[in-house]
């Protein structure tokens, strides 16, 4: 009974995608957003709209029912306290970008989608299947304000590949990086997603531990 419960919260979450489209169209005609702002601006509309289709499909009766984000570090941006909890997190991308000068097309947003240090605690803590991006797709230049699309999904499917077939992610930090906005999901489930997340995880490791080896190498003096 209690995962029937968080699987009905999901489908309503999943329904919600014309709700949270229509707002944030109607947002954006009546606010003051620029390309640089608008991915965070528009976070708090997106909560708005999260309580209140949740409180019309009775999921929440008060406050005490839910968990906005208190600051920009914290996940998710939105907990539905359900057992177990739903985690909502928001995402967001830019469909065009300044280049030299000019606005060309866009494919990926980059996206910091979670580190890889990060994830297996999340997944302790929500379960492999009750972890959700609602991602904003728009199309923002000095002068065109416009909603492109919104995509609700699991939170693996919006996790890219690289190269060499292993999670995209940027070396330096283990940041996950996203799949490309309008590209088909190429992690299509949790399954696949853990067994790439733990390949990945000891190809950036042995990756780190040579370059390590090789500053070492170079400082040992010279006979």
């Amino acid at each position: 009974m209690k995962n029937s419960k968080t699987k009905s919260a999901i489908k309503v979450l999943a329904g919600s995608k014309k709700v949270i489209l229509n707002r944030l169209r109607q947002v954006v005609k009546t606010g003051s957003f620029n390309y640089r702002t608008f991915g965070t601006a528009i976070e708090e509309y997106i909560s708005d709209v999260l309580i209140e289709v949740f409180k019309e499909a009775n999921f929440i009766e008060s406050d005490k029912d839910y968990i906005l984000a208190p600051h920009k570090n914290h996940f998710p941006d939105f907990q539905l306290k359900t057992s177990p909890p739903l985690a909502i997190e928001y995402k967001s991308g830019n469909g065009i970008k300044l280049e030299r000068g000019k606005w060309v097309p866009c494919k990926n947003s980059n996206n910091d989608m979670g580190t890889l240090n990060t994830w297996l605690s999340k997944i302790k803590k929500f379960g492999s299947k009750n972890i959700y991006y609602v991602f904003v797709i728009y199309k923002f230049d000095n002068v065109k304000k416009e909603i492109t699309d919104i995509q609700i999904a699991p939170f693996y499917k919006f996790i890219g590949l690289n190269k060499v077939g292993l999670l995209s992610y940027r070396e330096k930090d283990g940041n996950l990086r996203p799949k490309d906005l309008f590209g088909k999901s190429p992690v299509v489930s949790f399954e696949q997603f853990n067994k790439l997340f733990k390949k990945t995880i000891v190809y950036r490791s042995k990756r780190i531990i040579k370059k390590h080896r090789l500053i070492l190498k170079s400082l040992r003096p010279q006979k």
